[in-house]
């Protein structure tokens, strides 16, 4: 008689191998995603050193101001596809380690450009700060309207000094940028710097103006709205604890061109507000990345961000410079330039693709000429609205300079 040995299905040693397969591949998927997340972070920190080239230089530019944001997202990618490397060797995790130590060490050698930059101009950089994702609480405390556009109201805000010095606190207004037809005062990063401001002890208002569009096109308005803003401010700062007596105008991109425009023709005497009351004296003017050069934004070459400068200025002005010669010369700060213009600060980024550098090299040039007190810095690998991160380096370096200034003006 012969035994049956029972027949046992194969299925606990099936269940192992497929357990182990999809174990085996939940890790494999995992290396891969790292080793994907590895080659972008190296390819867009890659850009910030390739200023030229079309798309990639313009990415790595605005990655640039989140550099030490990279270099930990670079080291953590690398440690952990180093982990995965010491249990099992391949071409996936290989790639992921060195592409993490790529992205690391660029964005590293762009936070020690910009450090060293900081440096030199005897800056102190909080590294704590460098990691700041959000401004916090940058709401204003007042809200008022200092005048009126063909019956659009216009308004500005104010952010009440903190701990500053007993008696008037000096007052800084910040104009927006947006390319003369967008923005607004109290828009992210200058509501950030507005409420930096008044926890060192100024009283920061921040404006609106008449924006332009295809069919409005505001370059003749603008600047005596922004004097009606000051007149304002002469009129009401010491209601809000303000001083008068020390105005100083800030403003980025082309609010950084109407902030130079209107200190200037302010100390020349040639620009009338367009309201009743009189403008008090702007004692400096810091800008950022500035609209210093409209004629040299509008010929702007670059391949993707030219169009877009054209497309602004030509909302701004009515046309190209060869159309209106005369509005691009009314709106060109270095024109405006006398001995009696007051203290400037200009700090622009030197991989700027929609406002070029050398507008403000060029201002810079007239400045000394006139022998009027400035300072250009430049920021290497950074572009257009580097101050977004609100503790990078540029965003650090440019509120301290511009504090120093103040101080001294």
């Amino acid at each position: 008689m012969t035994a049956h040995r029972p027949h046992h299905a194969a299925g606990p040693a099936a269940g192992t191998t497929d357990g182990g397969g999809a174990t085996r591949r939940r890790p494999n998927v995992v290396v891969g995603l790292l080793a994907v997340l590895a080659v972008l972070l190296a390819v867009v920190s890659a850009g910030a050193f390739l200023p030229s080239v079309p798309w990639w230089g313009h990415v790595g530019g605005y990655a640039a101001a989140w550099a030490p944001w990279m270099v930990v997202l670079g080291l953590a990618v690398t440690v952990a596809a180093a982990v995965a490397l010491m249990r099992r060797g391949s071409v996936t995790r290989v790639v992921a380690v060195a592409g993490g130590l790529l992205a690391a060490g660029l964005s590293f050698a762009v936070v020690t450009q910009q450090l060293r930059v900081a440096q030199e101009h005897a800056v102190g950089i909080r590294i704590v700060e460098l990691f700041r994702v959000t401004p916090g609480d940058v709401a204003p405390d007042v809200d008022a309207q200092y005048g009126d556009d063909e019956g659009d109201p216009q308004n500005l805000s104010l952010w009440l000094p903190e701990g500053g010095p007993d008696g008037p606190a000096p007052v800084v207004v910040l104009v927006h940028g947006g390319g003369w037809v967008s923005g607004e005062r109290t828009q992210r990063t200058t509501a950030s710097h507005a409420a930096w401001f008044a926890g060192q002890g100024y009283l920061a208002v921040s404006i609106d103006y008449p924006l332009s569009s295809d069919e409005r096109h505001r370059w003749d308005a603008v600047e005596p709205q922004v004097a009606c803003a000051l007149a304002w401010v002469g009129e009401h700062a010491a209601d809000h604890g303000g001083d008068p007596g020390r105005v100083f105008l800030a403003g980025d991109s082309a609010g950084g061109n109407l902030a130079l425009e209107v200190a200037y023709r302010t100390a020349s005497g040639d620009l009338d507000p367009e309201c009743e009351g009189s403008v008090p004296p702007v004692s400096a003017v810091s800008t950022l990345y500035p609209v210093a050069s409209p004629v040299g934004a509008y010929d702007n070459d670059d391949p993707v961000m030219g169009d877009v400068g054209r497309s602004l200025a030509e909302q701004y002005t009515g046309g190209s410079p060869e159309q209106h010669p005369d509005r691009y010369a009314a709106i060109t700060p270095a024109g405006h330039v006398t001995p009696g213009a007051p203290p400037t600060l200009m700090v622009v980024g030197a991989s700027d693709h929609l406002v070029p550098p050398a507008g403000a090299e060029e201002l810079a040039g007239v400045l000394t000429g006139a022998g009027v007190a400035h300072e250009l810095v430049v920021l290497p690998a950074a572009t257009h609205v580097f101050d977004a991160a609100p503790g990078g380096v540029g965003t650090q370096l440019w509120r301290e300079l511009t504090v120093r200034m103040f101080d001294h003006s």
